[in-house]
Parts: structure tokens; sequence; C-alpha cells
């Protein structure tokens, strides 16, 4: 009995000896534009998750990425400017890692999305095994993943021995078995998975869920402590243990910012140029948006426009802050040189020149321009219609053609005013004239009929009648008289006023 527990003993001595440790790095993009960090860090999720269920056990584990965080001694991906051989067999070694892989994507044709995967004896640096394969987006690399991994990870030196373990025992024994533990009071609860904010990739004790690839989702975790990990772009990586002990248990991260914001406050001088949007690009890429989050470090920000010249400069971005450039004081036009004649009925001539609505000086007429002016030339400011050019002379001569005896009186709004009351006042002058000629005329009929009446030696009835109707006809000259004058002397009045 006792030389049989000695036995069990080596043996377990001699497994845990020749388990291996194997490290799946980072999935890199040699491609452009390069791909989503969330997609590359599911894809390499995928990898370790498939390594996991097809190598034995007890012969292999797999490296999570803080183990090989905590070996390197930074978050940051030391291998990505691993392309060789002989560099990921010295990370491998480095990290203590038996042996290591990676996959990297790139393009072909200009859009099919290709995949290399390799992995590496680290000690020897030989070539283990590889894969290739192509797809035309992201779902078909995971594809190819799901066919070609399993059976690269099968072609590791004892992954297909399953949990025997073989050797020559003393006693007559030719071989032992390694007796299987069966956990069968473990349990599994549903989970619904959140992060502030969402969108974060989720990995559950360094393996990923297939059913929950990023947040928020719901998938099946067991009893007692699990270590999740949920990493984010521009966010830091929340590393935390969760106690799960009921069905539905919700569990929400909340992730810390890893970014600044820069903002961008545009400006125009006189409303020069406002019609057209500044171009803003940083870091060589273009942004339509003027408030943009960055990770933290130093950025080139360029902003340029037609009318403007380029604006240049260095922008510091730090962690949870805001950095604010406000262009008012920060811009200048651009320019370019003017030199304008006038010409009327063929004669050279000296006109007033207005550049954006102020007057600039005269013909002959030589300065600087901005170049997006708009430039004017006589009291009527007419439009001349010349191209300015940016750090260059430009000569224009401006010809009017002579004007029609119907444009030589063009009169304003004013003067059409002026022109109406006049002749308002004219028609009251007329009207009064008219009045009086008329009470006159009526008068002096009156006196005719009445001088008639009276050497005819009528009857004294008749000469009442006649009398009567001389009062008559002296009443309309009056009132006629009085008509007359005032619309006479209301004409006077208009003339005098206006």
């Amino acid at each position: 009995m006792k030389q049989l527990l000695t036995l069990l003993l080596l043996a377990l001595a001699t497994n845990a000896q020749e388990q291996k440790r194997l490290a799946i790095l980072s999935t890199e993009d040699d491609g452009e534009p390069p791909m989503e960090f969330t997609d590359l860090k599911y894809l390499t999720a995928r990898l370790r998750e498939i390594a996991v269920k097809t190598l034995p056990k007890n012969n292999y584990s797999v490296m999570t990425e803080q183990n090989i965080i905590d070996k390197t001694g930074s978050k940051e991906n030391a291998a990505k400017a691993c392309k060789e051989a002989k560099c990921l067999a010295d990370l491998g070694r480095k990290i203590s890692a038996d042996y290591v892989g990676q996959a990297r994507l790139g393009r072909f044709s200009g859009n099919l999305l290709t995949i290399n995967m390799e992995l590496y004896n680290s000690a020897s640096g030989s070539l283990t095994g590889s894969f290739t394969g192509e797809a035309k987006d992201v779902s078909g690399l995971l594809a190819v993943l799901n066919e070609e991994a399993p059976a690269l990870f099968k072609k590791m030196p004892g992954a297909s021995g399953g949990s025997k373990i073989s050797s020559p025992v003393a006693g007559g024994i030719s071989s032992l078995e390694k007796a299987i533990d069966y956990e069968l009071d473990e349990r599994f609860y549903l989970a619904n998975l959140s992060t502030e904010p969402s969108g974060a990739i989720l990995s559950f004790d360094g393996v990923p869920s297939a059913s929950c690839p990023k947040t928020p989702c719901k998938t099946e975790l067991p009893e007692g402590s699990v270590r999740i990990i949920a990493a984010l772009e521009q966010y830091e990586t929340a590393d935390t243990t969760v106690s799960v002990f009921s069905n539905n248990q919700n569990i929400a991260i909340t992730l810390k910012p890893n970014f600044g914001i820069l903002e961008i406050k545009p400006a125009y001088l006189d409303g020069i140029g406002e019609y057209s949007k500044w171009n803003l690009t940083v870091n060589d890429k273009a942004y339509n948006s003027f408030e943009n989050r960055f990770s933290p470090g130093n950025y080139n920000v360029k902003l340029s426009h037609k009318c403007y010249e380029v604006v240049s400069f260095i922008a510091g971005i730090n962690k949870g802050k805001r950095e604010v450039f406000d262009m008012a004081g920060n811009i200048t036009l651009k320019k370019g040189g003017l030199i304008l004649s006038a010409e009327r009925s063929g004669e050279p001539a000296s006109e007033p020149v207005f550049v954006n609505g102020r007057r600039a000086g005269e013909t002959p007429f030589s300065n600087a321009v901005p170049l997006c002016s708009k430039v004017e030339i006589g009291e009527n400011m007419e439009t001349v219609d010349v191209i300015l050019k940016y750090n260059e002379k430009v000569r224009y001569t401006y010809r009017s053609r002579p004007l029609e005896i119907a444009e030589i009186y063009t009169p304003t709004p004013e003067l059409r005013k002026q022109d109406k009351t006049f002749l308002f006042a004219i028609a009251l002058d007329v009207l009064g004239a008219a009045f009086i000629s008329y009470a006159v005329y009526e008068n002096g009929e009156t006196k005719k009929a009445y001088n008639e009446y009276k050497e005819s030696g009528h009857p004294s009835g008749y000469y009442e009648d006649a009398w009567k109707k001389t009062e008559s006809s002296r009443s309309k000259r009056n009132t006629f008289y009085v008509i007359g004058s005032t619309a006479l002397a209301s004409g006077v009045g208009v003339h005098i006023l206006f």
C-alpha cells in the first residue's frame, strides 16, 4: 500500500512538471484602415477560449491577458512590433511561456480580410503550427478561427494524449491511469452583465463567453467567485471578482475614462468665409466634429480654410480634462494683390473702390486684398468680377458702358417721393385756379343778365325773379372763390414746405 501511494505521488509530480504554459498574444492588424480595438480583443479572447477547450488541462495551461501583463510589467502590447519568430520566441521566454502564438490580420486585393495564426516553441523558436484564411468581414474571420484553431492546438505535443500517463512501475504494474475528479455539485446561474459605458469586451476567469461578447449581455456563470475583466477602448481595463449566487443576477461594472476632450471653437473675421466650414485634422486624420475624445498624449492639430491661413498647434491631452482652443484672435485672412483700373467711355477714370462694403481707395488702385473679399467700384458700388489669387498679384480693368438717356436721371426712392409731392402741389394749384376762374366767369354772367333786365323795362315781378337769380349766382361765385383760393394756397404751401 505504501509503495502504491509513493507511485501515485510520483505520477502526480511528473504530471505537474510536464504541464506546459501557452500564451496567446493580442491579435494585431497590419492593414489600413485598422480594425476596431474591440473586434481585435474579441478575436484574441476567442483563440484563448478554443485553446482552453481543446488542450488537456493536465498537460497545458493557457495564460490569461492579466498573466501576460503581470509578466511584462506593462499594460501596453509588448508583442505589437513582433513580426518574426525570434522576437515572439524571446517574448515567450520572457513571460515564462513554453509556447507562444499570435494572429495577425492583413488585406488582400484591397477588400478581403486575411488572418495568419502562428504558434512557436519558445525554447527553440521553431514553428509548431500555423494556419491562414480570408473573409469579407469580422464574422467571417471568426468562422475561420472556429474551424482552423482547434486543429492547430491538437497538433501540439501531448495535446491528444488525454489524461493518461504511462511509465514502467516495479511490482508488475505496467501502467497507471490517473483518476479523474468530477464536480457533481457544480451549479450555474444566469447573469445579466452591463458596463457604463456599454460595448466592453468581457472575459470570465480568463475565458470569453460566446453568448456574451459585448455588454450588455446575458451568460451562464458558475456558482461562487468569478473574475471578470472588462476592456473598452479609451477606458481603463476593469478587473474585478464577483460572487455568483442566484439566477438572473445583475452585475454592473463602471469603467474609468482614459481620455481627455479637445474642443475647437471656430471663428471668422467680419463674417468672411462663414459659408464654408473649417477643416480639422488631428495627427493627419480628418474629423467632422469640433469636440473629440483622445487618449492622453500630444497631438498635432491643423485647421484649414480657403479664406484663412492654416492654423497649427500641438494639443496636450490629459485624462479626464477638457482642452479648449478658441480660434478668435488666432486666425489671419489669406491675401492677394489687386491692381484695379477703371474706364468710362474708353477713357481712364477715377472711381471709388470698396472692399467688403468699406471704402478702400480709388482707381488706379493697388493694394493687398483678403482672398474672399467682395470688391465694388463707383458711387453705385457696382460689383467687380475679379478672381483674387493667394500671394499673387492680379490686374483688372473695370470698363463701364456709356449711359443711355433713360439712365442719366435715375431717381432714388427719396427723389421719387419728392416728385410725387411736387405733382400733388401742382394739382392743387391747377384746381384752385380753375375754381377761381369759374367764379369770375359766373360773376360776369350774373352782372350781364342783371343789366340787360334792368334796361328792358319788364314788370317788377319779373325783376324780382331776376334779382333772386342774380343773388344765387353771386353766392356760387363767392363759394368758388373760397374753394379756389384754399386750393391755390395749399398748393403754394406744399411748394414752400417740400
